[in-house]
């Protein structure tokens, strides 16, 4: 897996970053702007950052129910919106994403009595 300088990285605990360094110590490691990331810890990587969004994270404060390419070739998020519409976004919409991953370790949950 050859990851790039300025790529996004998603990791299996669901954070997102972006790489400034692709060689940082011992070829294990990878400096990112927030962190540094093993590897071997690293599900996906693109230079597009709608590339490593999933169905069920958040983006701009929706969930994402659907993705797909639009005339087969533009990436495509579909989120739940407001209450009547569905949003569809392409990747300059992005501002916020909140992985699911982070969403569920986040999550308070209330216990059903």
């Amino acid at each position: 897996m050859e990851i790039k300088e300025n790529e996004f990285i998603r990791t299996k605990t669901g954070k997102i970053d972006k790489v400034i360094n692709n060689n940082y110590y011992m070829s294990q490691y990878i400096e990112c702007e927030k962190r540094i990331v093993e590897k071997e810890n690293i599900v996906k990587h693109s230079f597009n950052i709608i590339d490593l969004i999933e169905v069920g994270d958040f983006v701009n404060e929706n969930e994402v129910i659907d993705k797909y390419l639009f005339n087969g070739e533009i990436p495509v998020l579909e989120t739940t919106g407001d209450e009547t519409n569905a949003k569809c976004m392409c990747e300059g919409d992005i501002k916020t994403i909140l992985t699911h991953e982070q969403y569920e370790r986040n999550c308070y949950r209330l216990e059903d009595n």
